[in-house]
């Protein structure tokens, strides 16, 4: 029952900033969301002075408010002060404003446990100000961003980005121009027999992206679009996502592309996965072309990727481009690029990629103005099982380079020494663009492990040259439970906070006072899970892994039985988001119910391993009105389908 404090809140807050404006109004809108608080806003300069504002919101500039030294101008910083009923939520740029107004409302008791409505906890607040209170911070990295994956609508999509901004997370990528793959995915609802999905146009797309990217405008936060795609674009054809096509280009487009085996066509039918012919003059300028029209008319992106084609050991073999790395191409087209962006004034950074055939460094061509330049680690062949960054020596070298017939490393250690070597010939800025939270989440849907993993990622970016992250992932990732995001969100601002802590208060925020028999349930889960967490039958069975699992499976059901009664007990005691979660709890021990016997029989090999799997997703699809906001139910069935194709030597 909200209370009514029977005082009006004068909030003054400076700059024309829509950032600004926003994080005023979040501050209204939660304050009568807990206590039925009257506000006004007003941007009158004067009511600071003449000390009648209760509340001071602005960059620190407008406020005159001394920024430690340490920040430079890019940098996001957070001051909070309260004195004498009057609070001060200020910060180095507008969107570190908003930031520092949920800070605010997270010490006043605030909390967002997962995205969306459903998982706000509101406070009964008996009074706005937290007295004493001092804040003064800055991100322990400057990149903290979320990459559009998955199957998602526009409401999950605002959602997360929404969540991410109340956490302190500052910028989303649209992989592609339109992030069609992802949106389809959601809308036409293709996979789920119980859910009939719709028909959507190539404007219904434009204005759903539209749409997104005001969201993350409103909120100050990095705007980054495309990836993969420049390719497609260079010859005239706009690929959204990984579909085969059945058109014919026309010869002088066909000779952009690469020759393979004796031919030029689209790399296994698929025009984003088909790369050029990079040694040709004409192909790189078409390149660097398209992307500086798209930058033109595209001047509210703050960052651009420039990606080459997906996949891998797709390179041109012609006389030409035998000759170099196809790496050596790529630095040709950034410095390319970089020229033409400065003649016309244009000041977009530029995201280049280390990823597949771009593993390895180039030999002949350097970047020249790595101030323009963000180099981005994609180690998309790695183990999740150990972090990147190790103090063992590392007894495996960089493989060779061989054109069409390259072995990405799986040894996450090993991904690093090919970072390294990049690293030597460019001295800007670099980001870690990993997975975690798109597939290997899914490996073990305890999630503990990946989660320890993601932790140390993280908490040891610098220690690998690195200043940031972008989480290339499910927009859903919230069942069982949100710790993976709270991982996330917290271990890029504060790298010191230790997992503990980070798991102690995700779990209490989320499940209440019992949070930490939760957190220990999912822990005892997550290490009897060990086993089968990665394949068992490839490259061949590990005899080992699969016996132990089997073990450990029957240990599994034991535990996942004993922990029904805490739940209905918490079901019937709790309200709102956190009894939301307790439910979400119990479907999963339903889940494991029917997953337990489809692992079973993965482990066995069992002739009915297929049908089994089945059973559990028509379950699933079942479930999925129920548990989409938290749930990505379609990539985690595309992940489970792996098992059904390894225990059946479809590999």
């Amino acid at each position: 029952m909200k209370q009514n404090l029977n005082k009006k809140i004068y909030i003054v807050y400076l700059g024309s900033d829509p950032a600004i404006d926003f994080a005023a109004q979040e501050l209204v809108k939660y304050f009568y969301k807990s206590a039925d608080i009257k506000c006004t806003l007003s941007k009158d300069i004067n009511k600071i002075k003449q000390k009648h504002a209760d509340f001071v919101l602005g960059i620190y500039s407008d406020l005159n408010i001394p920024k430690p030294k340490s920040i430079n101008e890019n940098d996001d910083w957070i001051f909070i002060q309260v004195k004498n009923k009057s609070c001060i939520l200020s910060g180095s740029n507008p969107r570190s404003v908003l930031f520092a107004v949920y800070r605010y409302l997270h010490e006043l008791g605030f909390q967002w446990i997962r995205p969306g409505k459903t998982g706000e906890i509101i406070p009964q607040l008996h009074s706005v100000f937290k007295s004493g209170l001092k804040i003064n911070e800055k991100p322990s990295y400057f990149y903290r961003t979320l990459c559009l994956e998955g199957s998602a609508s526009v409401e999950h999509i605002i959602d997360l980005i929404d969540w991410e901004t109340k956490h302190g997370m500052n910028g989303y990528f649209i992989q592609f121009n339109y992030g069609t793959p992802f949106l389809k995915r959601w809308y036409k609802h293709i996979d789920n027999p119980f859910w009939k999905g719709k028909e959507f146009t190539n404007e219904d797309i434009k204005n759903y992206i539209q749409k997104i990217i005001r969201e993350v405008i409103k909120r100050g936060l990095s705007l980054e679009r495309m990836g993969h795609g420049w390719t497609c674009k260079a010859i005239g054809i706009d690929a959204e996502g990984w579909e085969k096509t059945e058109n014919i280009v026309s010869e002088d487009k066909l000779q952009m592309l690469s020759l393979i085996n004796g031919k030029r066509d689209f790399f296994q039918g698929v025009p984003v996965n088909t790369n050029l012919c990079y040694s040709n003059p004409n192909v790189r300028n078409a390149i660097t072309d398209t992307i500086i029209d798209y930058i033109e008319i595209h001047q509210e992106n703050d960052v651009i990727h420039f990606w080459l084609a997906d996949g891998g050991n797709n390179d041109c073999e012609c006389e030409n481009c035998m000759k170099e790395r196809v790496s050596d191409f790529y630095v040709e087209m950034l410095n390319e690029l970089d020229i033409k962006l400065t003649e016309k004034n244009l000041p977009t950074k530029i995201i280049f990629l280390i990823y597949s055939n771009l593993f390895w460094e180039p030999i002949h061509t350097k970047i020249k103005n790595p101030n323009r330049f963000i180099l981005m680690f994609a180690p998309i062949s790695r183990s999740y099982l150990t972090p990147l960054y190790s103090k063992k020596k590392i007894e495996e070298s960089v493989a060779g380079y061989i054109k069409n017939k390259l072995q990405l490393p799986k040894d996450s250690a090993v991904n690093v020494e090919y970072l390294k070597l990049w690293q030597k010939m460019f001295s800007g800025p670099g980001v870690d663009f990993d997975y975690h939270l798109l597939w290997a989440c899914y490996y073990d849907l305890n999630q503990i492990t990946i989660a320890r993993t993601l932790y140390e990622d993280i908490k040891n970016l610098d220690k690998i040259g690195l200043n940031g992250f972008i989480s290339c992932q499910n927009q859903r990732i919230s069942f069982p439970h949100n710790l993976l995001l709270n991982i996330l969100a917290q271990t890029l601002w504060n790298k010191k906070k230790s997992f503990r802590k980070i798991l102690h208060e995700s779990f209490a925020m989320e499940y209440g006072k019992e949070g930490d028999s939760v957190a220990d349930f999912f822990t005892k889960m997550s290490s009897l899970w060990l086993p089968f967490f990665e394949p068992v039958f490839i490259p061949v069975p590990d005899e080992k892994r699969i016996k132990q699992g089997l073990n450990n499976l029957p240990k599994i059901q034991q535990i996942s039985n004993n922990f029904k009664s805490v739940i209905q007990k918490n079901i019937k005691k709790e309200t709102g988001a956190r009894q939301i979660s307790w439910k979400y709890l119990e479907v999963y021990l339903k889940m494991l119910d029917l997953y337990l016997p489809a692992l079973d029989s993965y482990l066995k090999r069992s002739k009915d391993c297929r049908n089994k799997f089945e059973k559990y997703f028509t379950y699933l699809w079942k479930q999925e009105k129920n548990l989409h906001h938290a749930f990505d139910i379609t990539s985690y069935v595309n992940v489970l389908k792996w098992r059904i194709n390894e225990a059946e030597g479809n590999f």
